[in-house]
């Protein structure tokens, strides 16, 4: 079962715990910029750094959405480039290694320098931990499978009783991971509830939509759990496995009480009236 982090394991409610500016630049500042790009994101770490700042952000043009790293425009004439420390050291930013702490990092550069670093952090759903135990009794391995860092990755999944963590995956890396599961001969479900998710919850054998996620990822699973709850995915699963064991006793009795009845009528030995008392009995 692999399971998205973000919205899934976590309530994907962030909130901004922290900022190391760069030189010469101050925390208000950054944070200023760092909102004015990600104001016009939907996601739970935009909307995280939007809250954490206190001034009323400036207006940006020439906005462009990196899926999966971050996004980018220009607010007060310099072009700010924000998102995961690796979107701008693609585009030959230095960003200096920082402990994160278990928080997610968000790196910011304001027209191809380093800027500084926002810290949001997310909090577990209470009923994470007890879920992930569920699948593990139900003879299920849960994987945590999500874009942010390794570092915050490994806390979260710590937390919950998760040992295989696959992290820092952007959204097309998220479909090949699940291909690679399925190629080693392993039945898979994915478990997520974003945007990010829609193609591997397609991917999956089967794919399960947090319903409090987006339409899109709801649209692409095979299953919809009405609520937000991860404990729902164990409680599925055994309802499923109980319901092809009611199919399967029902298929093996049909079988074997015509296997056993259909000689005795064809010799002769069943009764026209036992034969339609016995037939409404197998109905019962």
């Amino acid at each position: 079962v692999v399971l998205d982090k973000t919205g899934t394991v976590t309530t994907g409610q962030m909130a901004g715990v922290g900022h190391a500016p760069a030189g010469g630049v101050t925390p208000e500042e950054l944070l200023r910029l760092a909102a004015a790009v990600e104001h016009a994101s939907e996601h739970p770490v935009a909307r995280a750094v939007v809250a954490a700042a206190a001034a009323p952000p400036p207006p940006v043009t020439g906005f462009q959405s990196l899926p999966g790293l971050g996004a980018e425009g220009t607010a007060d004439g310099s072009r700010v480039l924000v998102g995961r420390p690796r979107a701008l050291s693609d585009r030959g930013v230095e960003v200096p290694s920082l402990d994160p702490d278990g928080r997610t990092p968000v790196a910011v550069a304001v027209d191809g320098r380093y800027a500084g670093t926002l810290f949001v952090a997310d909090t577990v759903k209470p009923t994470s931990a007890d879920a992930v135990a569920r699948l593990r009794a139900l003879g299920l391995d849960p994987v945590l499978l999500t874009g942010d860092t390794a570092a915050t990755a490994r806390a979260v999944a710590a937390g919950v009783g998760i040992d295989e963590v696959i992290a820092e995956v952007l959204p097309e890396e998220k479909v090949a991971v699940v291909r690679r599961l399925r190629e080693r001969g392993r039945v898979v479900a994915m478990v997520g509830d974003g945007v990010n998710d829609a193609a591997a919850l397609a991917t999956a054998d089967l794919g399960l939509a947090m319903g409090t996620g987006t339409d899109v990822a709801i649209e692409a699973s095979d299953l919809t759990l009405v609520r937000g709850d991860l404990t729902a995915v164990p409680q599925a699963i055994r309802l499923s496995r109980a319901t092809l064991g009611t199919i399967k006793g029902n298929l093996f009795w049909a079988f074997a009480y015509n296997v056993a009845a259909l000689p005795l009528a064809a010799s002769g030995l069943l009764n026209p009236m036992i034969a339609g008392a016995a037939m409404a009995f197998s109905s019962v």
